[in-house]
């Protein structure tokens, strides 16, 4: 099915986006900053990252913007990302409008949790239904070693009122050897009798802060220690899922791996991503490929832009691989919008 969307050559559009290899784009991952008040070991450097002019950072209505075009391209869902997307006035009000967008769009948030509390009900009067919680420890000494930062009781209360108002909780943990790893049994027993997923990530080629953290662990390697204390069996999850999924015999929630290094969920994703400069990223690995903050302020059309972003989709890199040789050197995961 095509669309009419008024242009400089008034074009028909697609209604959905697919890449060359037949992976249907239903997925925004919208960043509003790349400022977070962390400073997680993997992510970016103590210092932080070189701060952006304000004034080079899309505007809420620019932001709206796009995402309303990309609803119209067929995306389903958007999730609000950072840096830590809570850092940024405006965000709750912001989050409410995305979810009246055309076709009504799933609306997430991926957050550290440290201002959460203060905002949740707000989000969930918004239209929230779920959130992806970023935890690497149960440990307040080892959690403040990671993060460089203080802070961990307002992360455990903002996972705690996430479950106490009945929303749909993932938490994030990225394993990193000789920190973390003796902690995923903890995880996985959280799974005993709450509802949520704990999915650990296999560190990610990004951090702006080169020797921060050894060898990643594998998922097999993460599946082999859960292994020795747990028995797993896998999970169906529905859509398309960048974890394989497991479950724990008798607990209430599941466990899941993301294969980010080893990058084994290429084939199925179905992901796009605007960085919070306004760039156009068709993979998590590579480069951005359109800039549309500047083709918005140069007075390009709605249909215009629209007919850019599906050019872009269409040359698509293969996987996160082929993406990555493209890539910039050193770029902090907290630019990319994760």
């Amino acid at each position: 099915m095509i669309r009419s969307v008024a242009s400089t050559d008034a074009v028909a559009l697609p209604t959905h986006l697919t890449d060359p290899r037949g992976r249907r784009l239903d997925y925004l991952r919208l960043a509003v900053t790349d400022l977070c008040n962390l400073r997680c070991r993997y992510c970016m450097p103590e210092k932080g990252v070189k701060p952006v002019s304000h004034a080079d950072i899309l505007s809420h209505e620019e932001s709206l913007r796009l995402a309303e075009l990309f609803c119209g391209l067929g995306v389903r869902k958007i999730r609000v990302t950072g840096g830590e997307p809570l850092v940024r006035r405006g965000v709750v009000p912001f989050m409410a409008a995305l979810a009246g967008l055309t076709g009504r769009p799933e609306v997430l948030l991926t957050t550290n949790g440290l201002l959460l509390e203060r905002h949740l009900d707000d989000l969930v009067a918004g239209g929230l239904k779920r959130v992806n919680l970023s935890l690497d420890s149960l440990d307040p000494a080892t959690w403040r070693r990671i993060t460089r930062r203080s802070g961990f009781d307002d992360v455990r209360r903002a996972l705690d009122a996430v479950l106490q108002r009945g929303l749909g909780l993932k938490i994030n943990v990225v394993v990193l050897a000789g920190l973390n790893d003796h902690e995923l049994g903890d995880f996985v027993a959280l799974t005993r009798e709450l509802p949520l997923t704990v999915r650990f990530i296999e560190a990610m080629p990004f951090s702006g802060s080169a020797g921060e953290h050894s060898q990643p662990l594998t998922g097999d390697e993460i599946l082999g220690r859960i292994g020795q204390q747990f028995e797993l069996e896998p999970a169906t999850v529905g859509g398309s899922d960048v974890a394989r999924v497991f479950r724990v015999p008798g607990h209430v929630g599941r466990v899941g791996i993301i294969e980010g290094h080893s990058r084994s969920f290429c084939g199925s994703c179905n992901r796009l991503r605007v960085d919070a400069r306004g760039g156009l990223r068709t993979c998590l690995y590579g480069r951005p490929v359109l800039n549309l903050k500047d083709m918005m302020r140069g007075g390009v059309v709605d249909g215009d832009l629209a007919t850019a972003i599906v050019g872009a989709v269409q040359q698509r890199h293969r996987d996160g691989h082929q993406a990555a040789l493209h890539a910039t050197p050193g770029t902090s995961m907290a630019s990319i919008g994760g």
